[in-house]
């Protein structure tokens, strides 16, 4: 009799013991599913604003230094140089004596009438006869002679022509020279002179 109200305690232990245990796996399992289905949760985040934080460091100030201020010396005093005045030198002029023109006469060669018919065919006034120019003309044709041709004295005359030749040829020579041909073509020569030394000859204008 007692033996079989222990069995039967023992099944009611038992069967308690497996209903606390289906009990306990479906709660784990309803808890489970809840979880499940519940939307997750996060823990709120809190925004830091950020603010980058500058450092300023006052620059050190400059110090300058001021420049030094040139020292100037007074130049040495100058010299002072006296000049002796200059001699006044005094030239004397030579004194020439020129001849009146003397139209048509005083040449010798008939030099002068040819030349103012050749000038006259260039629309120029005819030209005079100076004795004076002659003669300079004939110390230059004599320094030709020892010298060779050139213009070695003019005297005062303002044009000169030499030449060697003949009386009759000398005027085409020149004529056929541009510069001497200027030089008896001068539209200010007034007065003319006409000399020969041998071959050579010189004619001086005015």
């Amino acid at each position: 009799m007692r033996h079989c109200i222990h069995n039967r305690r023992n099944r009611r232990i038992a069967r308690l013991s497996l209903t606390a245990v289906a009990l306990t796996a479906l709660f784990s399992a309803t808890e489970a599913i809840s979880l499940a289905q519940a939307p997750a949760t996060y823990p709120a985040q809190t925004r830091v604003a950020y603010r980058p934080a500058y450092s300023y460091s006052t620059p050190p100030s400059a110090t300058y230094a001021q420049p030094a201020q040139a020292q100037y010396t007074q130049p040495a005093a100058q010299p002072t140089y006296t000049y002796a005045s200059q001699p006044a030198y005094t030239y004397a002029q030579p004194g020439y004596t020129y001849a009146q023109p003397a139209q048509g006469g005083g040449d010798p060669n008939g030099f002068l009438s040819w030349l103012n018919a050749t000038r006259a065919r260039y629309g120029l006034s005819p030209v005079g006869w100076d004795q004076n120019l002659a003669n300079w003309a004939a110390r230059n044709s004599a320094a030709q002679t020892s010298r060779g041709l050139g213009h070695h004295i003019m005297g005062p005359a303002r044009r000169q022509n030499s030449a060697m030749g003949s009386a009759s040829s000398i005027g085409s020579m020149w004529m056929n020279s541009p510069a001497h041909r200027s030089a008896l073509l001068d539209p200010n020569i007034r007065a003319i002179g006409l000399a020969g030394a041998g071959a050579y000859w010189t004619f001086n204008a005015y």
